[in-house]
């Protein structure tokens, strides 16, 4: 394939991910027109602002994209830390509310007590393990 060829390839390439890009700006404006009909305050940022959320410049000052979450445009660690945040204060709070349970204004078993540290602690690791990289371990193959 000549150098030119391969140059119109990139270039049609380059041309369909900015339509799909395109497009998918388009459905992300189209849903926050729908949510701010709706009577919820959003910020529609402008598609040059949009899509920068979705590149980011290396070391060497190229520009590289990078994954992106929904409509946010934030990448999948922000989403991730902005969610962290709110569910462990979530959390926290209802885990307060189950330890005032042992204060003297309410009576319980040492077998109700029992259960619900156990029922936490059963949910602590399954969420220890979630996190955990699971890896399969590799076997000779054998006939």
């Amino acid at each position: 394939m000549s150098k030119k060829n391969k140059n119109l390839e990139k270039t049609e390439a380059e041309e369909q991910e900015h339509a799909e890009r395109q497009d998918a700006y388009d459905e992300y404006n189209a849903r926050m027109r729908v949510r701010e009909e709706n009577g919820e305050k959003v910020e529609i940022k402008p598609y040059e602002k949009w899509i920068r959320k979705a590149k980011k410049i290396d070391e060497h000052l190229n520009e590289i994209l990078i994954e992106v979450a929904g409509e946010t445009g934030e990448t999948k660690n922000e989403k991730f830390q902005r969610l962290a945040v709110k569910r462990m204060n979530k959390a926290r709070t209802v885990l307060d509310t189950i330890m005032n349970l042992s204060s003297a204004q309410y009576e319980s078993s040492s077998e109700e007590q029992a259960k619900i540290v156990t029922t936490l602690r059963s949910k602590v690791l399954d969420i220890e393990n979630s996190f955990k990289v699971k890896q399969k371990e590799i076997e000779d193959f054998v006939f």
